[in-house]
């Protein structure tokens, strides 16, 4: 996850509740249960896409998009719709991207890092 997650969850029986949080660079867990915190360290930050900013934009290409989440690599790629956009790597949780031309309608956007993880978001993109 790109930024610091909590969730409250509640099982079935309604009394195992949980708070989950996720630190900044995504690497660890945080689990406060009514056994106590626990703490799940990651070997690696998973590759996942988050949010996407904005969602939609003209077909014809060239917007400037923001794609936040995590596990990002210098050098990764995007395809929106199948067709690559340009990259500009900021950090670890944040790629900046100019859309391609593309055929109108939602499309995936898919990001690989240079070491062949991908991770994709189906209908994560509108072409107006």
């Amino acid at each position: 996850m790109p930024e610091p997650l909590a969730t409250l969850s509640t099982d079935i029986d309604a009394l195992h509740g949980s708070f989950l949080a996720i630190d900044e660079n995504g690497q660890r867990i945080f689990a406060l249960t009514t056994s106590g915190l626990t703490v799940i360290q990651l070997a690696t930050v998973p590759l996942s896409i988050g949010t996407i900013s904005p969602t939609s934009a003209p077909a014809s290409g060239g917007t400037i998009l923001t794609i936040r989440g995590s596990g990002f690599h210098f050098g990764a790629t995007v395809t929106i719709g199948g067709k690559p956009a340009s990259v500009a790597f900021k950090d670890i949780n944040t790629l900046t991207v100019v859309a391609p031309a593309v055929t109108p309608g939602t499309g995936q956007i898919a990001v690989t890092n240079p070491n062949g993880a991908s991770y994709s978001l189906d209908a994560a993109f509108t072409a107006n």
